[in-house]
């Protein structure tokens, strides 16, 4: 009786020493990640409410150091070199702190990314980048700050802060066209080069504006490698017409549609069908 109940007493006190309360978090944490060009870019934060409160000018403080966002510091992590607003900056992580005014928030990236909250005066040789930005005016009401990214490009987008009826933008460029044309080059330059590597460097070259020429070349390479394919078509078309050549784009995206018709794609039967009625018009 004794050993039974010392060995529900020792389970007990177990339970008791390593029980820790568990309840939600008013602010909690998030991690939001985008591919930019060949790249990752990442941020880590914490995500406060409003709550019925005025932010900025009230719970955020005008034209001060602010951690952007809750709890510790919210990182920024590059997977590669970096243009962050026009300021070159090394793959790595840092910390983000803004400074939050009425017509501009000034942006920061700093080195130090173990403070726990916003430090009171900013180390000139712990900063990386500091850029500003304008502040805009969210026709959306923002309850739960949010940081995300948009309007993406093949090597740039933009990075949102959004929070009340405010909202800013950093521009974010990934410089992967080195890295790109080295993969084409590399992957072309062999015997055993798909239908598909030739179609994806083709519009690369188209996207980019690059060199329409060459382009429409990979893009023929492609379509006498794996022809009748709707979609490598539709690309094809929209090359040639680039390049000035409205009769044989016309053909081209006639032949697309038909066969997109017959693979029952809805999608590309449209897209041509606007290509060609847009191309009529010129």
């Amino acid at each position: 009786m004794k050993k039974n109940f010392l060995s529900l007493f020792l389970v007990g006190a177990f339970a008791i020493g390593y029980a820790q309360v568990k309840t939600p978090q008013p602010s909690p944490s998030a991690t939001v990640k985008q591919t930019i060009g060949l790249s990752e870019v990442s941020v880590e934060y914490s995500r406060p409410s409003a709550n019925e409160r005025k932010v900025f000018g009230n719970l955020v403080p005008m034209n001060q150091v602010w951690r952007t966002g809750a709890n510790g510091s919210t990182d920024i992590t590059f997977g590669n070199e970096a243009s962050f607003n026009g300021i070159k900056v090394l793959a790595g992580k840092y910390a983000l702190y803004t400074i939050p005014s009425a017509n501009e928030w000034e942006i920061v990236l700093y080195k130090d990314t173990e403070q726990w909250g916003a430090p009171k005066e900013l180390k000139a040789e712990e900063i990386v980048a500091k850029t500003k930005v304008k502040a805009q005016k969210n026709p959306l009401f923002v309850e739960t700050f949010s940081i995300g990214f948009n309007d993406l490009k093949t090597d740039r987008a933009n990075l949102i802060l959004s929070w009340e009826n405010t909202m800013v933008k950093v521009p974010i460029v990934m410089d992967s066209k080195k890295e790109v044309l080295e993969s084409i080059n590399a992957t072309l330059g062999k015997k055993e080069a798909k239908a598909s590597d030739y179609n994806q460097a083709a519009g690369y070259y188209f996207q980019e504006k690059m060199d329409l020429r060459k382009a429409l070349e990979y893009s023929s390479k492609a379509n006498e490698i794996q022809p009748d394919v709707f979609y490598m078509l539709k690309l094809k078309a929209e090359i040639q017409a680039a390049n000035g050549m409205k009769k044989e784009a016309l053909e081209t995206a006639k032949k697309s549609m038909e066969l997109a018709k017959k693979a029952s794609n809805d999608d590309y039967v449209k897209m041509n069908a606007d290509n060609i009625a847009k191309w009529n018009k010129k």
